[in-house]
């Protein structure tokens, strides 16, 4: 398990060198080949396609994810927030645009231990249909194809309870009719949490240039900083971003997403590009998310003045008993009943008046006799014994005994609402993950059916309210519970 630093400035000096590292590699690799910000040479580089966004959910929050992206999609916003994932997924999107372009993403997420994160790995394909050639006479050739194929390989792992980091590498291909180039890009990513609020910096396509025959080109290089947080009890989240690409105009995002019900939540967000009045990139997006149980649909719309509406479809599924999912199938769980209280304990009866008589009686009896002593020289020498009252014989003295031991009050760490045992044990390795100490955890039945995680137990309840509130910072639905003992 991963042990978290000793105290918070360790985990708030690393948050800020790891931010500051991020932003002078940024400034040291965009120094040549940022244009100025009046100038914006637009579609400069090569590669393009690496920097159509991925997932449902982020396009209608208008991209604002780099501090806020979770699940399989997370591997590109920012590999640190797949950190956060403690169950295998995978995820598909299919998104058009002007008419007959597509994008095709999928990709899976697998948590792989403590020690060593969470893997993913992913394939994006953007592709036209072909395209019929012709000679100087306009007389048909042979068709060729136009297309962009990237792969990707990503490891997040938390360093503490509060820091992530991620990273990703990725090999390129992209295919212009007769023309062909093949590359490679790195993406490094953090993110951390403090006092509910999360930040976030990540770094973009960083490698060498694409080269067509005689001629190469540059990546679409981008740095994006973020931050999010949640509002009315967790259902509401907002979240901002600020993008740096190398071959277009500064942005900034900001993006809402609200819980109506557990199964539904709605979306909507605002981009604005900062160099341009009329850029058809700037406006609002919309979209809407349905979970299942482990399915979730999400769709989003993204109009552009000037261009076809951009629509997107993401499907997602989480393998429900995480990395180390069984090859079988699990029997139904049996309804936990709860125990009986113990019952009082009788009173101890040392020795009954009649019994210890009569136990005298035969001392006496064997016992040898060697003199006739007076009798109150014998009453002397050999004083009668004490006799204990039996419970029957002192009925105040056996309610008195059996009084009950005074309740201890005590106040136990509760994490709600699974409809599984599967999913409270993944939930358990994720909190393990995390930081949190899980050698006390247990799994209990609840009364209206599924299953709760009791976390911890603990005499006091400010220290039960303090771990209540660090797993509300980690998005856990957490709450405290008196127990009578």
């Amino acid at each position: 398990m991963l042990q978290p630093f000793a105290a918070h400035r360790w985990t708030r000096s690393l948050a800020t060198l790891l931010g500051a590292l991020l932003a002078a590699l940024a400034l040291l690799l965009y120094g040549d080949v940022r244009p100025a910000f009046a100038d914006v040479s637009v579609g400069s580089s090569a590669g393009g396609f690496l920097s159509f966004e991925v997932g449902g959910r982020s396009a209608g929050m208008a991209g604002a994810q780099v501090a806020t992206a979770t699940g399989v999609t997370a591997q590109f916003w920012n590999p640190a927030g797949l950190s956060r994932t403690d169950q295998a997924q995978v995820g598909v999107m299919h998104a058009t645009w002007l008419g007959n372009l597509s994008y095709e993403w999928l990709g899976y997420a697998r948590p792989l231990g403590s020690r060593l994160g969470v893997a993913s790995l992913s394939m994006a394909y953007f592709h036209m249909p072909s395209i019929q050639g012709v000679d100087a006479f306009d007389n048909p050739t042979e068709s060729f194809r136009v297309y962009d194929l990237a792969v990707t390989a990503g490891l997040a792992r938390p360093l503490s309870r509060h820091v992530s980091l991620g990273a990703n590498a990725r090999l390129i291909r992209q295919n212009l009719a007769t023309v062909s180039a093949t590359g490679a890009s790195v993406d490094l990513g953090t993110t951390a949490t403090f006092g509910g609020t999360s930040i976030a910096a990540v770094v973009q396509n960083l490698g060498p240039n694409l080269s067509y025959d005689a001629s190469s080109y540059p990546l679409p290089r981008q740095i994006r900083f973020g931050a999010s947080r949640q509002f009315l009890e967790q259902k509401l989240l907002v979240a901002a971003d600020y993008n740096i690409p190398s071959d277009y105009y500064k942005d900034v995002r900001v993006g809402t997403e609200f819980q109506v019900h557990p199964m539904l939540a709605l979306r909507m967000g605002y981009r604005k590009e900062l160099g341009s009045t009329d850029d058809p990139a700037t406006g609002l997006s919309y979209g809407v998310g349905l979970r299942l149980k482990q399915l979730t649909m999400d769709y989003a719309m993204t109009p552009s003045d000037g261009f076809d509406n951009v629509h997107r479809v993401a499907l997602g599924y989480s393998f429900g008993s995480g990395a180390e999912e069984s090859a079988k199938k699990p029997a139904p769980p049996k309804k936990e009943k709860p125990l009986p209280p113990p019952p009082p304990k009788e009173p101890t009866t040392i020795a009954s008046a009649e019994k210890a008589t009569k136990v005298a009686d035969k001392a006496a009896a064997e016992a040898p006799v060697v003199a006739k002593a007076p009798a109150k020289a014998a009453e002397k020498a050999a004083p009668a014994p004490k006799v204990v009252a039996s419970a029957k014989s002192t009925p105040q003295a056996a309610v008195k005994e059996s009084k009950p031991a005074p309740t201890v009050t005590e106040f136990a760490v509760l994490l709600p609402g699974y409809q599984s045992k599967s999913s409270a044990q993944a939930e358990i390795k994720a909190l393990q993950l995390l930081g949190f100490r899980t050698k006390d955890a247990t799994i209990v039945a609840t009364a209206g059916g599924g299953y709760a995680i009791r976390l911890a137990q603990m005499k006091s309840k400010s220290s039960a309210a303090d771990m209540v509130s660090d797993l509300s910072r980690m998005s856990f639905r957490a709450e405290v519970q008196t127990v009578q003992r």
